[in-house]
């Protein structure tokens, strides 16, 4: 019976008895702070958009993927280093007022505090509604609330630059478009104002339109000119003012006919066709240009426009709450969860033992 008494001490009472002790009396209050918070889009929830490009190829739903980069960033050296440059974390947990077995180390490595710090800052999402519950431990209220508020800030600090950046970058190609069809229609308009200088020419297009108008218009009338002449010959004489007069007409209108058919052949300079046919192609390149420029312009308003709706931004559904009083560590949970785990490893051990015995005495 001693013996059991003691194997039952042993076992079960020591560390009950120790848990007893440490929680009852020893173990600092820890406050929580809770806040929940998601990543949204202007669109909608979480669209393959933004942020979600970032992971497009992992195969993970596009709802989760943005929720992943804020809770791995949250337990990375990054934000780490982010929050102690803000608050004086490390001092706050390792202050020799807390018990020695929550306490950080104070010598402890980049990678223990690491550790440490993600017992203290836990993210949780809800595969279903996407939203992220944020739990800040602290032995100081006012600081698990701060400490709670300053990890949204961060998160909601890197939701903005990666949006910001991925809208930079669906932009940026179409800016470059832009300045290609400005630098292509700057240069259409520079040949055809060079062509304009060189030939002395405004607009070799509506000049020849003017010429095959005024052409048009003299051989018109040197016909009715040359019937008049013939009707009147008929019956008046070749010396009669009347027919003097038409013939005179006649030579004149073939006169000007030949100048401005002359004009048109372009004389000693380039005829006018030849002209047309080098200014024609510009024009050309400067209305493909122009449309083209329109067209960028308009894809880069496409653009922002869509980048704003997908623009991703993180929502606090519920802001960090100030803790009323101390949630952690739940003292009576504990000491039943060690005197239940402590009893079942006694039990264990006896019935191992007792078979033990058993197959011994055989």
């Amino acid at each position: 019976m001693n013996a059991i008494l003691r194997s039952f001490l042993t076992i079960v009472g020591i560390p009950t008895l120790l848990a007893t002790i440490y929680y009852g009396f020893v173990a600092s209050d820890i406050y929580v702070s809770e806040a929940r918070f998601a990543v949204r889009s202007a669109k909608g929830a979480s669209a393959v958009s933004g942020i979600s490009a970032l992971l497009s190829s992992t195969g993970i739903p596009s709802s989760g993927q943005d929720s992943l980069v804020v809770m791995n960033y949250s337990n990375s050296l990054d934000m780490f280093n982010e929050v102690q440059a803000k608050v004086p974390f490390k001092e706050h947990f390792s202050n020799d007022d807390i018990d020695v077995l929550a306490r950080l180390d104070p010598e402890a490595s980049n990678r223990e505090m690491l550790e440490y710090f993600g017992r203290q800052v836990e993210l949780h999402r809800d595969t279903l509604s996407d939203v992220i519950t944020l739990k800040a431990r602290a032995f100081d209220p006012q600081f698990a609330q701060q400490l709670a508020s300053l990890v949204i800030e961060l998160n909601e600090n890197l939701v903005n630059r990666l949006s910001t950046r991925i809208e930079e970058d669906a932009l940026s190609s179409a800016r470059i478009a832009i300045e290609e069809a400005e630098a292509r229609l700057r240069k259409a308009s520079h040949s055809i104002t060079q062509f304009r200088n060189q030939h002395d020419s405004l607009s070799p297009a509506a000049e020849s339109s003017a010429l095959l108008s005024r052409v048009a218009g003299i051989e018109a009338q040197l016909s009715e000119t040359r019937a008049q002449l013939i009707e009147k010959g008929a019956y008046m004489r070749n010396t009669s003012p009347d027919i003097v007069s038409l013939k005179n007409r006649v030579n004149a209108l073939e006169r000007q006919l030949a100048l401005e058919k002359s004009t048109a052949m372009g004389g000693a300079n380039a005829p006018l066709s030849n002209l047309l046919e080098d200014y024609q192609p510009l024009v050309l390149e400067e209305q493909i240009a122009q449309e083209h420029y329109t067209a960028t312009l308009t894809t880069l308003e496409v653009a922002r426009q869509d980048a704003a709706r997908k623009k991703q931004y993180l929502l606090t559904f519920v802001q960090p709450s100030l803790p009323n009083s101390a949630e952690e560590p739940r003292r009576f949970q504990k000491i039943l969860t060690v005197a239940v785990f402590s009893f079942l490893v006694y039990l264990i051990s006896g019935l191992l033992w007792s078979a033990l015995k058993d197959h011994m005495g055989r």
